[in-house]
């Protein structure tokens, strides 16, 4: 894990999530790999979130917390326990999980491809005008192409989170720098 956030960061990603799952069989703990990359992420200024474990977080004194569980009792506990500097992201698989968090403390909801025959940007914009200022931001969350990422910030996502994309790929250095060139360029233009 420590080897891929590495190449991550190299490629130019400031935003590293880690969580149990991502971990396997390795055998280690999320708090030993965690230790591993806090280090790599201060030298590089890049955010470290885990996954669902308030109590890590609040030891290690990471970023902040990324919750699978996005019911309000959870969200309003992590946010009263980690404070108001923490970065709050949960996962919201519908429009109504995403309602039900509007007026809550969160940063950011990750949402998985919305339903749909229509390009995945398409599926995302009808997603985002279902949901009028929600009040966070919205990341797209899977595994796109990079001829899909500029049509999903048009559609109104802040900005994407994949894993295998990165690190699945022959030179995850490479993959990183190419991802972030595209949506930089469909960002800001150029």
């Amino acid at each position: 894990m420590a080897e891929e956030a590495q190449m991550a960061i190299e490629g130019g990603c400031r935003w590293i999530q880690l969580s149990a799952a991502s971990i396997g069989d390795s055998g280690l703990s999320l708090r030993e790999v965690a230790n591993e990359i806090i280090p790599l992420c201060q030298e590089n200024e890049a955010f470290l979130i885990i996954e669902d474990d308030v109590n890590l977080v609040e030891e290690l004194k990471v970023h902040g917390v990324f919750l699978r569980d996005h019911s309000r009792t959870t969200v309003m506990e992590a946010r009263e326990r980690l404070g108001a500097h923490a970065v709050i992201g949960v996962y919201a698989a519908s429009v109504e999980d995403v309602i039900a968090l509007k007026g809550l403390d969160v940063d950011y909801v990750a949402v998985p491809v919305p339903v749909g025959d229509a390009p995945v940007a398409d599926n995302y914009a009808r997603f985002i005008q279902e949901v009028p200022e929600p009040g966070f931001h919205i990341v797209a969350l899977g595994e796109f192409g990079l001829d899909e990422l500029p049509g999903i910030l048009e559609a109104g996502c802040a900005g994407v989170a994949v894993s295998a994309a990165i690190a699945d790929s022959d030179n995850p250095v490479e993959a990183t720098s190419a991802m972030i060139e595209v949506l930089e360029k469909a960002r800001y233009g150029g």
